[in-house]
């Protein structure tokens, strides 16, 4: 009985490990960093534009576009029917997915498993219309880009042509 006394006695308490300030460190870099990359994606999409010869202008959404960028009543929306063409490549011209290694798409809009560029741009296209996009990374791949052919942080040139647009029937 005596032993069992003896050991409560020497209990050691274990406090709660803290990591607020090591998340508050994390978050506070992963910020800058994300800035640093959107600040070199833009600046290398601004020397694209500046060589191509192309006017674009610059979306709401944080990307150009070879268009006007203002959307339609004609124009697909959210629960609309697209059929599209588009090519992927770099800011270098080099070709990363062809036209014809993608081959002619369809898609509900909104329900779909497009990137976010991708997604917007089909919605600010006329149909038998064609426009150029130029998206920095965090709207194409993002960080860890397709797992395939796109590398992460890599700022993209979709060339799009819409085919068809059929509204959705409310």
């Amino acid at each position: 009985m005596a032993l069992g006394l003896m050991a409560c006695e020497n209990k050691i308490i274990q406090y709660p490990v803290n990591y607020d300030n090591e998340r508050a460190k994390f978050l506070t870099f992963s910020q800058d960093r994300n800035k640093q990359i959107l600040e070199e994606d833009n600046e290398m999409i601004q020397s694209y534009i500046d060589r191509s010869g192309i006017a674009f202008s610059k979306t709401s959404y944080g990307f150009w576009l070879s268009n006007s960028g203002e959307k339609t009543a004609s124009m697909a929306k959210t629960g609309d029917h697209v059929q599209y063409r588009y090519e992927v490549a770099d800011l270098e011209g080099q070709i990363i997915y062809s036209e014809e290694e993608i081959g002619t798409k369809d898609a509900v809009l909104g329900k779909e498993n497009l990137t976010r560029g991708l997604h917007i741009s089909l919605q600010l296209i006329e149909k038998g219309d064609s426009a150029t996009a130029l998206y920095p990374s965090f709207i194409g791949y993002g960080t860890y880009g397709d797992q395939n052919k796109i590398k992460g942080d890599l700022p993209l040139v979709y060339k799009i042509k819409i085919l068809d647009i059929q509204k959705k029937i409310d």
